[in-house]
């Protein structure tokens, strides 16, 4: 402590001594002329005590009126402690790096509107090798990130797990032309039911619904040859026109579409069944996605460039 800090509150005299210790955070003093006795807190041991409140905060998922109602403190001040230390631990990326990383995941999650995270995560090591924060979901910034995991990191990666966002496929290609590239069957099977109503009236319809079904995914002839008889047989059905005036469209619009989804899939979807590492979907990283939108919720009210501090120390504390 200062000398300013010791003098006595009574009679301001500098000549006090440790007369013992109270606590952990508090110390005794007695004044030696007026023989005053006060106490006061020891700060070395409060930053100790914030540093274990940041810490709950950032992995046991308290809010910040749990912690006021832990620690008897005001909400206002426990707030100010976690903005102050979000600005002094500002981290925009995890700079480990890990051994056998070939089997990797890949999605977008949006943390606000306008700032959307990218993660890479190896799904066998449960670990989040890369992250980094963008405006948009475009193709370069896919490709100057498998760059870096190339190039900087050194993985040589084999085989990867997406939901089927183009872009992602397009980088995938160009900077890692051998790995091969499995397509999420979860996010399949959502986009072709959006396509067909809970209860189909035509019998092209209810077929393709049972196509759909996962079991049916685990034999890739079997499955391959159901999908062709199904669109040789229904091929006029698919293929009627409505016109109006001079402009014709084909009727079963929808129908076309999740035709086009399946057979734009089919040789993407099988991989999983040669190799027991590969994953048919993406939920692992769905899963941790869903955690991180739930606490950027709890705490949405932190201000952007703290809350994307918030979101790099939450990443790599869970890979420690």
């Amino acid at each position: 402590m200062n000398n300013a800090k010791k003098n006595c509150p009574k009679c301001r005299h500098k000549n006090i001594k440790l007369n013992w210790k109270n606590s952990q955070l508090k110390q005794k003093y007695k004044c030696k002329k007026c023989n005053f006795c006060f106490v006061r807190k020891d700060r070395t041991n409060d930053n100790i005590r914030w540093k274990s409140i940041f810490n709950n905060w950032i992995k046991e998922w308290y809010s910040s009126r749990q912690l006021s109602d832990q620690n008897l403190k005001k909400e206002k001040y426990i707030k100010k402690l976690i903005r102050n230390e979000l600005d002094n631990n500002l981290i925009y990326q995890i700079d480990l790096v890990f051994d056998n990383v070939k089997y990797i995941m890949i999605d977008w999650t949006w943390i606000t509107k306008k700032i959307c995270l990218i993660i890479y995560y190896d799904y066998i090591n449960k670990k989040v090798i890369y992250f980094w924060f963008y405006d948009a979901e475009r193709y370069e910034y896919i490709e100057n990130d498998l760059k870096t995991l190339r190039d900087e990191f050194k993985y040589q990666i084999e085989w990867v797990v997406v939901d089927w966002a183009k872009q992602i496929k397009k980088a995938v290609e160009e900077i890692f032309p051998t790995a091969k590239i499995q397509r999420c069957l979860t996010h399949l099977k959502r986009q072709i039911r959006n396509n067909i109503s809970k209860k189909p009236q035509s019998n092209c319809w209810k077929e393709l619904k049972r196509l759909i079904n996962f079991k049916k995914f685990s034999n890739q002839k079997l499955s391959i040859k159901k999908f062709n008889l199904w669109e040789e047989k229904y091929r006029y059905f698919l293929n009627e026109k409505t016109i109006n005036w001079n402009n014709s469209r084909y009727t079963h619009k929808k129908l076309r579409s999740a035709k086009s989804h399946i057979k734009n899939a089919i040789p993407y979807m099988f991989h999983y069944l040669k190799d027991e590492n590969i994953k048919k979907s993406n939920n692992d990283l769905e899963w941790l996605n869903w955690i991180l939108d739930s606490h950027i919720f709890s705490h949405r009210w932190l201000r952007i460039d703290r809350l994307i501090s918030f979101v790099s120390l939450w990443l790599y504390e869970r890979n420690l």
